[in-house]
């Protein structure tokens, strides 16, 4: 509940703040995946669970943390979620063997799937009204440049320090976080107690687990048990969705996908999210394991695309309050589309200039999307409906990384098995017909 005593600007700086490390945590290990297939002999398909188990525990828990935000005071929520952080990059720093690094990615996204959607509500809670759409484009922001810039800092860590540096980075970092709110943040969100519907609960864990497991095992595991694993997980999404219309305390309140402009906002999003987070992966793996480019060199292929993709996510925020989504939509998944095929066929000439220069359209496409259609999506809310968008948009959001993490690695891996090269331009030129949907 807002008071006089809260101070908005400094509210914003520990949400943003929490956003960021939220999002960057969620790629940040990838350019660590080679090292860690080489430590742990395992293969793509395995290594690839730490961000399709991340993304997952994430997504499970962001509809739970609707009913924490009511139920549980906001410093105490927000410090256990970035508590979890810690908890989890310790966990995962110290591991002698691939499940428990696993366990502990896992124990970070269960923080993650908490702290976004609690971020953004804070937002929504002391933005002034006049400069909502301001303090929401700067927590925009936030999801777009974190994963992005993580794969620079991993990049100049792993260059001098193993993949265990990484987590221990990260674990500082979420200690600043922690102490931040700490010192800054109060109570702000007002209380009601809404009873947990443990049948929901259940049954979006098991439609998520489901869906993604089939999605990532299609292609280096048995098929029959992955299409069960899918169709079941299908069944239980089905279920919930019928559920939650019928109860009075639904676990996601899904009166926001009626609002037309809102719902395909969240498609939209998610079509442009998978495309990034796959791309991601990918790059970084193809880039050391099939090249044997060193980590910083891979990282600094990415950084020009990486550096201009938060530029222009300012000059699409600017060209968005003028004219609005219409035009910033479909040149952004043009661009997406015609260079993630650009990628597949000139893979063959193993140049890092050409890379580098055609990854700044497909990174820069996503800029011009998704911060402008979550701008979009949640204007056209009302005020009381914000949060529970909010809530629509994260669950969204982590679904697409998992989606993205492990579809596309799965089609990596398949492709790879007669060559490194068709791996990646299969999983490129997947991006691009998922871009071509979008436009």
């Amino acid at each position: 509940m807002r008071t006089s005593s809260i101070n908005p600007k400094r509210v914003l700086f520990v949400a943003a703040f929490a956003a960021f490390l939220a999002t960057f945590n969620e790629t940040y290990l990838n350019v660590g995946f080679a090292p860690i297939m080489e430590y742990f002999s395992v293969d793509v398909g395995t290594v690839q669970w730490l961000a399709t188990a991340y993304m997952l525990g994430a997504a499970v828990m962001v509809p739970v943390s609707a009913f924490l935000y009511k139920s549980i005071k906001t410093r105490t929520l927000f410090l256990t979620s970035v508590g979890l952080l810690i908890a989890g990059s310790i966990v995962a720093a110290a591991a002698p063997s691939f499940p428990v690094l696993l366990a502990g990615r896992i124990l970070q996204s269960l923080g993650t799937g908490m702290l976004i959607p609690v971020g953004m509500n804070i937002t929504l809670e002391v933005a002034p009204r006049k400069k909502l759409g301001t303090y929401m484009g700067i927590m925009g922001a936030m999801t777009t440049i974190g994963p992005a810039s993580s794969v620079i800092l991993a990049g100049v860590i792993l260059s001098f320090f193993d993949w265990r540096m990484l987590l221990i980075v990260f674990a500082v970092l979420a200690i600043i976080c922690f102490l931040a709110a700490a010192f800054i943040l109060g109570d702000i969100a007002k209380l009601t107690h809404p009873k947990l519907d443990v049948l929901s609960t259940i049954l979006i864990g098991l439609a998520l687990i489901g869906i993604l497991y089939g999605i990532s095992t299609a292609f280096t595991g048995n098929v029959v048990i992955s299409a069960i694993t899918a169709v079941l997980g299908i069944l239980c999404l089905i279920l919930f969705l019928r559920r939650q219309s019928r109860i009075e305390h639904p676990l996601i309140d899904l009166r926001p996908l009626s609002i037309r402009p809102f719902a395909v906002g969240v498609i939209i999003n998610m079509l442009s999210l998978i495309v990034i987070f796959a791309m991601n992966i990918v790059m970084p793996i193809y880039l050391q394991s099939a090249l044997g480019v060193p980590a910083i060199f891979a990282s600094l292929t990415l950084f020009p695309a990486i550096l201009l993709s938060c530029i222009i996510s300012v000059v699409a925020g600017r060209v968005y309050d003028k004219h609005g989504p219409g035009v910033l939509l479909p040149l952004g998944f043009a661009c997406i589309a015609v260079f993630t095929a650009a990628l597949a066929g000139l893979i063959s000439t193993g140049s890092l200039l050409l890379f580098a220069v055609l990854y700044i359209p497909v990174i820069c496409g996503s800029a011009l999307i998704i911060g402008p259609v979550q701008s979009f999506a949640l204007s056209r809310l009302s005020y009381e409906m914000n949060p529970h968008g909010v809530i629509v948009m994260s669950t969204g959001f982590q679904i697409a990384g998992c989606i993205g993490s492990s579809l596309f690695a799965g089609v990596y891996t398949i492709g790879a098995v007669s060559a490194a090269e068709t791996g990646f331009s299969a999983a490129a030129l997947l991006a691009a017909l998922l871009a071509v949907v979008g436009f």
